[in-house]
């Protein structure tokens, strides 16, 4: 199952199933449902010993997706503070409907370029 995984996918899956939720439940406590759920998948496929941070390992089938719930945890599908109604509907929507690589997008947002010497 784990050679499998598509993190991207899973990512955008998880995010949707999320959204879902909060129109029953509070986004607190979905935000602290997708803390576990990643604990739990951490847990079973990552490499560990025990009270040594420094020996995880996480293979590379898994390596985006804790970045992913990152992104997600702050984005603006579950903290809807300081945004209007339509705003996060909108934005809600959206993401229902766009593919896998546009959903990404949306999840973990990219920097295209950086210029250090910018006034």
């Amino acid at each position: 199952m784990a050679y499998g995984f598509d993190q991207e996918t899973a990512a955008v899956l998880l995010t949707r199933y999320s959204i879902f939720k909060t129109y029953s439940e509070d986004s607190m406590d979905v935000i602290r449902w997708l803390d576990r759920m990643l604990i739990k998948l951490v847990a079973r496929f990552a490499e560990y010993k025990k009270d040594d941070p420094k020996s995880f390992k996480l293979s590379k089938e898994f390596s985006l997706f804790p970045q992913f719930m990152f992104y997600l945890r702050r984005s603006q599908f579950l903290q809807t503070f300081n945004a209007s109604p339509d705003e996060s509907l909108y934005y809600l929507f959206t993401i229902m409907r766009e593919n896998v690589s546009n959903s990404l997008v949306m999840i973990q947002p990219a920097l295209m370029q950086y210029n250090l010497e910018s006034e």
